[in-house]
């Protein structure tokens, strides 16, 4: 790392605030943009980190107890090791770090006291992946709006700003495209998704699930597919080369009652998923909105988890991007109005700005 890199700094505790950051990554890695990915749990106490996974399993078995959690985000600095945010700002003065993108609020205490020790002038830009604050911003909300926001769903402006996306992604015409629906609950595998399986089969719709373990996975009917993120894997720790990645995902099939799990070759594989859908059917998470733009891959909408998502939907619908799936259902579970969904997506891919553009000057152009 030198003065001209850029970190990004991400979250585990949410994949909405990881993937992007890592497709940012490797994005800049095609433009010669060095880029370093730091993901905040792993400044976390131990006892603290130990806790996620309950979390995480609780938010999945019950939704009210995730938006009870959502309302209750605070100051994240009592959970810090002090000696791991003391090292990890060495690091950043030792090699020279100026230039930081973060992807969540909870980030700005770490920075801030960065800022105080660095010796030289620090960038700061916060991404935001929702059409209003998140919970890790309004704890911050007085701090944060000092620096350089990128407001990727402003309602203001009417249409989506930013987007990210993998170095070689691309969309597929609604003609291409399988006559496939991908369900899921986002990172967390939370929401309503699971109450509407059954109503979707019912209906004749040919679903590749997201499942969040195996005991959702049911026996293999021939038309039904699930995948799953490999549960060894932790976004806090690093591969052998020193650097986060992407999720290794699989594919889970169950015969006569035993789960037969086959790795996917990559992260790309997932995403074709998408590209190829005829819609994602998924609470509006930030994440989720950037994926429908980038495969230009309408969006049959679920119940919001939190203000944000709310504000999410109202968004989707306004560009014309996504439906409520209760109405979809209630007409039918009709071809058409995704058609025109993915028109309005196709067009606006066409216009909206890959972040990572913005990194094509040297990142010193950007202090303020």
């Amino acid at each position: 790392m030198t003065k001209n890199a850029i970190t990004l700094l991400a979250s585990g505790n949410s994949l909405g605030a990881y993937i992007p950051a890592i497709h940012l990554r490797e994005y800049l890695a095609r433009q010669h943009v060095r880029a370093e990915v730091q993901v905040l749990e792993t400044l976390y106490r131990e006892e603290t980190r130990s806790k996620i996974n309950g979390y995480k399993k609780a938010f999945h078995d019950n939704f009210s107890v995730a938006l009870t959690g959502h309302r209750m985000a605070k100051d994240i600095s009592p959970n810090l090791d002090d000696s791991a945010v003391r090292r990890l700002h060495a690091h950043w003065r030792q090699t020279g770090c100026a230039t930081f993108i973060a992807f969540t609020g909870f980030w700005l205490p770490i920075l801030e006291a960065y800022k105080e020790v660095a010796g030289f002038p620090v960038h700061i830009e916060w991404i935001h992946m929702d059409a209003c604050d998140t919970p890790s911003y309004k704890v911050y909300k007085s701090s944060y709006q000092a620096y350089r926001n990128v407001q990727f769903y402003n309602p203001g402006l009417g249409s989506p700003g930013y987007l990210i996306a993998s170095p070689d992604a691309e969309h597929a015409s609604f003609e291409e495209r399988n006559d496939r629906f991908l369900i899921h609950g986002g990172g967390w595998g939370i929401g309503t998704y699971r109450d509407k399986i059954e109503r979707l089969r019912r209906g004749g719709c040919r679903l590749d699930i997201i499942a969040y373990d195996e005991s959702e996975v049911q026996e293999d009917d021939g038309e039904t597919r699930y995948f799953m993120v490999d549960p060894e894997w932790s976004p806090w720790i690093k591969d052998a080369g020193g650097a986060h990645t992407y999720p290794p995902m699989l594919e889970l099939v169950r015969r006569q009652g035993t789960v037969e799990r086959r790795r996917l070759p990559d992260y790309a594989s997932y995403l074709e998923l998408v590209r190829l859908s005829r819609a994602v059917i998924s609470k509006p998470g930030g994440a989720t909105l950037n994926d429908s733009l980038v495969y230009a891959t309408p969006l049959l909408l679920l119940e919001p988890f939190g203000n944000h998502e709310e504000s999410n939907a109202d968004f989707w619908k306004q560009c014309g991007f996504g439906i409520s799936f209760d109405a979809w259902e209630e007409d039918g579970f009709p071809a058409a109005p995704l058609q025109a969904c993915h028109e309005r997506l196709r067009k606006q891919r066409m216009t909206a700005c890959h972040y990572g553009r913005e990194f094509d000057t040297a990142p010193k152009e950007r202090y303020v």
